[in-house]
């Protein structure tokens, strides 16, 4: 079952090599996060022999396991760094990235790989609205093609992990302790976000520190007693109406 669904990526990227080379010399910019899917397709990229540059896009709150991991272990990839750190982009948009106003995504890696044929790591399994996806989707953003190839759609996770040991390929270390990795507390990581500022008590005290600044320079988040509560809702995965709300209950069972 494996196999076959390792020849198929395998066939799907020598398909669309020449449409790579079309839109750029370099062939297909893979976007790797150093993550196990990105792992896999860099792999899958290498064995099928096409034309291709890595690229990861550092977004200034990536954990340092992961930074140290990739500089390790992958070398050729370049790094992409962002105009603005995470917390200066939270000051400009005026407002915390939510599970559906992820803006973050959208500023410091969705413009990557513009005009370019895009290798992406994502999977059915990962969501309903990736459930949906097909293989080669076309966007538009600013202006630009943005062309995507999903080449392990239908991959399980102990699959990826099943290819990353045939092929002696070393993961992140960081998946000892986490189901998955990627930004520092990033919202759709709704499971594991406290756990994660647990383990990186800067990040944390920064994230504050900018609600902190939101309440001064723009009035946002006073419906909340301090900028720490403003965080700890942030983090407990429920609206801003129903956080308050619980909480005023509390206040009056108290």
């Amino acid at each position: 079952m494996l196999q076959s669904k390792i020849d198929k990526a395998i066939e799907t990227l020598q398909k669309y090599e020449k449409l790579a080379l079309k839109y750029s010399p370099s062939g297909f910019h893979v976007a790797f996060s150093g993550g196990k899917d990105s792992q896999v397709i860099y792999e899958l990229c290498q064995m099928a022999g096409v034309k291709f540059n890595a690229y990861f896009y550092k977004t200034s709150v990536d954990p340092m396991e992961v930074l140290r991991f990739i500089r390790s272990n992958y070398p050729d990839v370049t790094w992409l760094y962002p105009e603005k750190t995470m917390f200066q982009l939270i000051l400009k948009k005026k407002m915390l990235p939510l599970r559906n106003r992820r803006y973050c995504c959208e500023v410091i890696k969705e413009r990557r790989g513009l005009n370019e044929l895009v290798v992406i790591g994502i999977r059915k399994e990962e969501s309903a609205r990736r459930a949906k996806r097909k293989e080669f989707t076309s966007d538009c953003k600013l202006g630009c093609d943005k062309p995507l190839l999903s080449i392990i759609l239908d991959w399980t996770t102990s699959e990826v992990f099943e290819f990353l040991k045939m092929r002696n390929i070393p993961v992140c270390p960081l998946y000892k302790i986490m189901d998955r990795i990627g930004c520092i507390g990033c919202p759709m990581n709704s499971k594991g976000q406290r756990s994660e500022f647990r383990m990186y008590p800067l990040h944390r005290r920064a994230y504050i520190n900018t609600i902190e600044k939101l309440r001064t320079l723009y009035g946002k988040y006073l419906e909340f007693d301090s900028a720490e509560d403003a965080f700890n809702w942030w983090c407990s995965g429920v609206s801003k109406t129903i956080y308050l709300a619980n909480k005023k209950q509390l206040e009056i069972q108290f």
